[in-house]
C-alpha cells in the first residue's frame, strides 16, 4: 500500500494508493468523514485489487497539512482536486461518506466530465452548517465514548466558523452518472426517507441504486463493511459494463 502526499504551496494532502496502474477497470477515489483519515479505508483500498484506488485525508485530518486558509466546502474540493491532479486520473468514480458526501458532491457538480459513478454513503445532499458550540459537543462526544479520531478541537473549531449551508438538490440533476446510495436501517442513520427521495427526485441518472443496511446505523464500515464492500464492487462492475 503506497502513503504519498498531494502538495501545492505549503499544503499537503494524504492518500494512499493501492497502485494498480495496469488496469482498465474504472478507478474509486474515497472521500471520508469529518474525523476520518485516508488509512480509515485501507481495507476497502487493498480489497478492491482489481482496479485502482485511492483514498485520501482532508485537510486537518490525519497526517495531511492543517490549513491557513481556511476549510470551507470550496476549501475541502481543493483537496480532492489536489489528489486527482497529482496522480493524474480521469474518468473514475467518487466515493463520499459521511460529511465527506458534501465534499464529494461539490467536487462531482464542477468536474462532471471526469466522472463516472458517485458513490454517496449516508448523508443527505447537502454541505451543513454547524451552529456555534458544535465543535466542543463533538470533542466531548468522541472523549466521551473514548474514540480515536484523526481531528483535533481546533481543526473542528475552524469547520464550525468556516460552514456555509449549501443544499445540493438544485444541481443533482447535472449528475447524469450512475449513482449507489448506502444507509443505515437503524436510528442513528443520517440519511432519512426524504433525503433518499430528494436523491431520487433530482439526480439526473437513470441508474440509481439505494443499498440498505439492516443491522448499521450510520457507521456501516463497522457494523456491515463486507457487504458493503460487496455492494461497492458490484456497482463498480456495473459502471465497467456500461463502458465496454
Amino acid at each position: 500500500m503506497y502513503k504519498g502526499y498531494a502538495v501545492k504551496n505549503s499544503m499537503k494532502i494524504n492518500y494512499i494508493d493501492n497502485q494498480i496502474l495496469d488496469s482498465l477497470k474504472t478507478p474509486l477515489i474515497i472521500c471520508p468523514g469529518l474525523s476520518e483519515e485516508c488509512t480509515d479505508y485501507e481495507s476497502i483500498v487493498k480489497t478492491l485489487n482489481d482496479r485502482r484506488c485511492v483514498a485520501l485525508s482532508f485537510r486537518g485530518r490525519g497526517n495531511s497539512s492543517n490549513a491557513d486558509n481556511g476549510y470551507t466546502l470550496e476549501k475541502h474540493i481543493e483537496d480532492i482536486d489536489l489528489v486527482v491532479n497529482e496522480l493524474r486520473l480521469d474518468k473514475f468514480c467518487l466515493m463520499g461518506y459521511s460529511r465527506g458526501v458534501s465534499y464529494a458532491l461539490g467536487y462531482v457538480i464542477s468536474n462532471l466530465n471526469k466522472i463516472r459513478g458517485l458513490i454517496v454513503g449516508e448523508y443527505p445532499a447537502e454541505h451543513k452548517s454547524m451552529n456555534k458550540g458544535w465543535a466542543k459537543e463533538q470533542m466531548d462526544v468522541y472523549n466521551r465514548h473514548d474514540l480515536s479520531v484523526s481531528i483535533t478541537y481546533d481543526v473542528l473549531k475552524s469547520i464550525e466558523i468556516d460552514s456555509k449551508y449549501k443544499d445540493f438538490s438544485t444541481d443533482l440533476n447535472k449528475v447524469k452518472c450512475p449513482t449507489l446510495v448506502l444507509k443505515g436501517e437503524k436510528e442513528d442513520t443520517l440519511l432519512s426517507k426524504s433525503d433518499i427521495s430528494k436523491y431520487i427526485n433530482n439526480l439526473g441518472s437513470k441508474s440509481i441504486r439505494i443499498e440498505k443496511f439492516s443491522n448499521s446505523g450510520h457507521d456501516i464500515m463497522k457494523s456491515e463493511l463486507f457487504q458493503m464492500i460487496i455492494s461497492i464492487k458490484n456497482f463498480l462492475n456495473y459502471i465497467d459494463s456500461t463502458i465496454l
